[in-house]
């Protein structure tokens, strides 16, 4: 039994369920999106047209009984958040709390397709960076870093940032039609996604050799050196949330889930587990710009494992 087929066991604890294969949490139940109804109960069922047969057997790695044809579905069911409600012609309830339970954190067997994945982005992300210039317009660099991510990502769960100054303390900024110039803090935010895994990550490039722009960074670097004496199996989010917003006065979370799982959050009453997947985000507000390294780690037995 893979991964996927314990997670969907799990799911079906708490009831049936309906998944759609363009929803992004199917890659952690199904190898394939070759259906038209994942169904998931006491027996768990694939409903796919007879055209899709050879994708079908080909991509099916799980042991799930496949029925060609439409399912009828009777009685109430759950269903993700991300399900297109108009497509919808069954008695439902939103999944987002059974979700919130299946999909906790990353089984061992995920772990090594999050760490490949990160390990490409590290690389996409420094070649995309050696193509910078002076005078290069945001839009271009957001399209540059995009094209080299996309080595290894297949697609984005938001667009890509690229801003500066007041424009990237914004809540939530676009890239705006402007040049990079001497005497600014450009700030990188992207979100590339693999079979369903996310990795949002940040950082920053400085224009000018600024003094305190540079102990800002420091600072950060600082927290994410000493980050594994406070954020470690048992550790309560709350205890972690304190340590981390040391940093700045930041009014929004400084842990979240990452990678597609729903926990944990900090601050919060939740627990630190082994496993847990997150991106941490310091954030560090000037008068010139925004100062935000996120990063993500994946909490071992007894160390962190940090990622993009």
């Amino acid at each position: 039994m893979n991964f996927r087929e314990m997670r969907a066991k799990l799911i079906a604890t708490h009831g049936n369920f309906v998944f759609f294969p363009d929803d992004p949490e199917v890659s952690k139940v199904i190898s394939t999106r070759a259906f038209t109804h994942l169904v998931i109960g006491e027996e768990i069922v694939v409903y796919a047209p007879k055209a899709m047969e050879e994708q079908l057997e080909e991509e099916l790695e799980e042991d799930y009984e496949v029925v060609y044809g439409e399912p009828k579905l009777e009685g109430e069911y759950f269903i993700s958040p991300f399900a297109k409600i108009s497509h919808i012609d069954f008695r439902f309830k939103n999944g987002a709390e059974v979700l919130k339970n299946a999909l906790r954190k990353p089984f061992d067997e995920e772990i090594p397709i999050i760490e490949e994945f990160s390990k490409g982005l590290e690389r996409d992300f420094q070649k995309a960076m050696g193509e910078i210039e002076m005078g290069v317009g945001a839009r271009d660099l957001k399209r540059i870093i995009d094209c080299n991510l996309l080595r290894h990502a297949d697609g984005f769960s938001y667009e890509t940032i690229v801003a500066m100054g007041e424009r990237a303390k914004f809540p939530l900024p676009k890239t705006a039609d402007e040049r990079i110039e001497e005497g600014q803090i450009i700030y990188i935010d992207s979100s590339p996604t693999f079979e369903g895994y996310p990795l949002s990550f940040s950082r920053v490039i400085f224009t000018e050799q600024n003094e305190r722009w540079i102990e800002s960074l420091e600072k950060i670097n600082k927290m994410y050196t000493h980050l594994g004496e406070f954020l470690q199996d048992g550790s309560q989010c709350d205890y972690v949330d304190t340590y981390i917003r040391k940093l700045g006065n930041f009014p929004h979370y400084s842990v979240v889930p990452c990678c597609g799982f729903y926990k944990p959050y900090a601050p919060g009453d939740c627990v630190i587990e082994e496993n847990m997947a997150m991106t941490i985000i310091p954030s560090i507000y000037l008068k010139e710009g925004l100062i935000r390294v996120k990063r993500n780690v994946i909490v071992k037995k007894s160390s962190l494992e940090f990622l993009i």
